[in-house]
């Protein structure tokens, strides 16, 4: 009894110490509060200075203090476009009781061309993404994609503008088509059904940022699909055909800030749709609902480690074509890669991640976790699943893409090893 007090005594004291600030050296001089005279901002060469001081906060005149300092040098950071950032405060001789704000910044390559290839041994893609993070200076996002293969092709664009005119408002356009076959089985190998989809898609989202943590996107999808070859599982009702439109909604609290290449703090999401058939009134209407809540916290041992908590959940009535893959996603990693789709589901996953590499280039990050949870449908019983899992993750200094990295997961459950990869996620 006696040891497993000591155990949680000592659980305590180190999630008291990671979670608070590192101590600071005695003999450094004490800022003080002062006006901010003007803010000057040095290094940029691609990118638009008006980008940077659209995310500032502060306007001349407002009264700056330490704390301030350093949420103006996070949400640069946020902007994912600088390999390193410097914001100090200087006192102009000739104003000594003001401030200036001095920003140093090193930008990063935000063009980036990702070859892709990849093959079953019975089937064959690749192709081409392009990825650019800074689109003319402006910190517009653009990505445009081509694949072909054995499947057939399939393309996409994406445009996402986060700050319109360097306002609160947000906006996004994507466009997509192509073929593709799906299969969905349970965990245990059982085949719900497989088949190929020609599918063709616009789509546009308009949403405001209430805060830095705060924000709320809405938006319209349109899709027209054909599906064919279908071959029945347990599942014997073939995915409709025709004209769909989507309109969606999603809200986030992302309450989290950088601290070395990964982030600590809360993070919550929900997102609700409809699917609606646009040639037939009278068709049953699809609906979905997710919720999604994470805390990280930092974690001394090694440095700049974090532990992470994540639960989420949802409930839907929708065709199988419109369901979102559970697999191949935090807290859902044990479940057959790309093939589970569900009704119902909820699931929960404890993360440790650590820094075990900063090279010059970067830092690679591996990360352990255990998960389990539980998804079900009207035409199956109730799976659960669970397990250990782990992998890493590699951070490029010099580079736009967040984090790419490789898992591998055990599930307990129905006994079986699970891969999935993992490119562009936000740590």
């Amino acid at each position: 009894m006696r040891s497993t007090r000591a155990l949680l005594l000592l659980c305590v004291v180190l999630v008291a110490y990671g979670a608070a600030p590192f101590p600071v050296r005695s003999d450094e001089p004490v800022f003080e509060p002062a006006p901010l005279r003007r803010i000057e901002v040095e290094g940029l060469r691609r990118t638009r200075e008006t980008v940077v001081r659209d995310v500032i906060a502060l306007q001349p005149g407002d009264i700056v203090t330490a704390a301030q300092v350093e949420i103006v040098e996070d949400d640069i950071v946020d902007t994912d476009l600088f390999a390193d950032v410097s914001v100090i405060t200087r006192r102009p001789p000739e104003a000594p009781g003001e401030v200036d704000l001095l920003i140093t910044v090193r930008e990063k390559w935000t063009l980036i061309p990702l070859p892709f290839f990849a093959t079953d041994g019975s089937s064959f893609s690749g192709g081409l993404v392009l990825l650019e993070s800074n689109l003319l200076g402006r910190n517009k996002q653009l990505i445009t994609a081509a694949f072909a293969g054995s499947d057939g092709f399939r393309g996409f664009f994406a445009y996402a503008d986060p700050s319109i005119r360097g306002g609160s408002w947000t906006g996004r356009a994507s466009a997509a088509t192509g073929d593709s076959e799906r299969t969905n089985e349970l965990p245990d190998g059982s085949r719900l059904r497989r088949f190929t989809i020609r599918r063709t898609s616009v789509a546009g989202g308009l949403g405001y940022r209430f805060s830095r943590a705060f924000r709320i996107d809405t938006g319209l999808r349109a899709t027209t699909r054909d599906v064919n070859d279908f071959r029945a599982g347990i599942d014997d009702r073939p995915p409709e055909d025709g004209v769909f439109l989507e309109p969606n909604l999603t809200f986030r609290y992302d309450g989290s800030r950088p601290r070395g290449v990964l982030r600590v703090g809360p993070d919550v999401q929900g997102t609700s749709r409809l699917v609606l058939h646009g040639g037939d009134p009278g068709t049953d209407m699809g609906w979905e609902v997710t919720v999604q809540a994470g805390l990280s916290i930092p974690v001394p041992v090694p440095d700049r480690s974090r532990a992470r908590l994540q639960v989420s959940g949802g409930v839907a009535e929708l065709s199988p074509v419109d369901s979102r893959e559970l697999s191949a996603r935090d807290g859902f990693r044990t479940l057959p890669y790309q093939t589970s789709v569900a009704d119902r589901w909820g699931g929960g996953a404890v993360f440790y991640d650590a820094p075990v590499l900063n090279p010059s280039w970067g830092s690679i990050v591996l990360t352990h976790y255990w998960e389990g949870g539980v998804f079900d449908a009207d035409i199956h019983d109730r799976q659960f699943f669970g397990g250990p899992g782990g992998g890493f993750r590699v951070y490029l200094q010099e580079v736009a893409i967040p984090a790419l990295g490789l898992d591998v997961a055990y599930n307990m459950v129905d006994p079986g090893v699970v891969f999935s990869f993992s490119l562009g996620m936000q740590m």
